[in-house]
């Protein structure tokens, strides 16, 4: 994330007004608002504007920006005015003043952002239910909220209330394990379109007869006896070892693996829910077997 600067912090550091317009000419830094510079000569970002912004003006990134901050998958920046200030602040800058000014804070990317609770719920209110579901996930795998923090978004009337009950219903409660990327997190919402396939268990641990580890797989339907093994960015040797990997989990299951890209998820999800429901219909024409050492990993 650029580093950034505001003139109050490049005074403090000896720097004279001459020294900060020099340093701009050279390209060594570049101005981003008025009172703050980003480092390098890169042309300033949603980003950099959105952080310099908050920094300015001592504000408190909330909604988009504080889900980018803390890396919430799922979220983008919009155009809203994501960083607030108090109502008596006076000023020109794009900025939402508020009469009560957030409580629950902590310190991302030199900026002042709402914490991982109160984030999600901001968030609730504006993104739909696909993206909110993408956002809780990494917020829960990353520690940012707790299951307890979630289920207390769910009370009450309202329509963010209603959003978190119905992705809570459609993740399957939230005593299970969260995914652990946003291309698991993909496929388990893409899966949900594959008529007459459950929902998956979670980063399910395998087990030899002699109970030596084998293997954790993302997803798996073990009374189907079927795993899904997801491809992101492949390095040298990697498809030597999934190749390794697939051939252990099937000698020690028996179970029919699926293996698809981030593209395929992505880009082509209907041919590839037509491939997983393809899989389902081979796996009820063979008897099926759960392996005596498969578990499935809680929080």
């Amino acid at each position: 994330m650029r580093l950034l600067r505001t003139t109050e912090q490049l005074h403090a550091q000896g720097l004279t007004r001459t020294h900060i317009r020099s340093g701009a000419r050279v390209k060594r830094w570049t101005r981003i608002v008025h009172g703050v510079y980003g480092a390098g000569d890169a042309s300033p970002s949603p980003l950099d504007v959105e952080r310099a912004t908050a920094l300015a003006t001592n504000g408190v990134g909330t909604g988009a920006l504080a889900g980018v901050l803390l890396l919430l998958d799922g979220v983008v920046l919009d155009e809203r005015r994501n960083v607030v200030v108090p109502d008596d602040r006076a000023g020109r800058r794009r900025v939402r003043r508020v009469s009560v000014m957030p409580t629950n804070v902590i310190d991302v990317g030199q900026v002042r952002c709402t914490d991982g609770p109160t984030t999600l719920w901001d968030l609730a209110r504006r993104l739909d239910d696909v993206t909110w579901e993408q956002a809780v996930e990494s917020a829960l795998h990353r520690g940012l909220v707790l299951p307890a923090d979630v289920e207390a978004m769910a009370a009450g009337t309202t329509r963010a209330a209603a959003r978190v009950r119905r992705v809570i219903r459609a993740r399957g409660g939230l005593d299970i394990p969260p995914t652990e990327s946003l291309l698991e997190t993909l496929a388990v919402q893409l899966m949900r379109s594959v008529k007459g396939l459950p929902p998956p268990e979670r980063q399910v641990a395998l087990y030899d007869e002699h109970g030596n580890f084998v293997a954790r797989v993302d997803l798996a339907w073990p009374s189907l006896g079927i795993f899904v093994e997801l491809d992101g960015q492949q390095h040298k040797d990697q498809p030597v070892y999934d190749a390794s990997r697939q051939t252990a989990i099937a000698g020690v299951t028996g179970w029919l693996c699926g293996r698809f890209t981030w593209d395929e998820i992505t880009r082509t999800p209907a041919a590839t829910a037509r491939r997983m429901a393809g899989l389902l219909h081979q796996a009820h024409r063979r008897p099926q077997r759960r392996p005596q050492g498969a578990t499935s990993e809680g929080f």
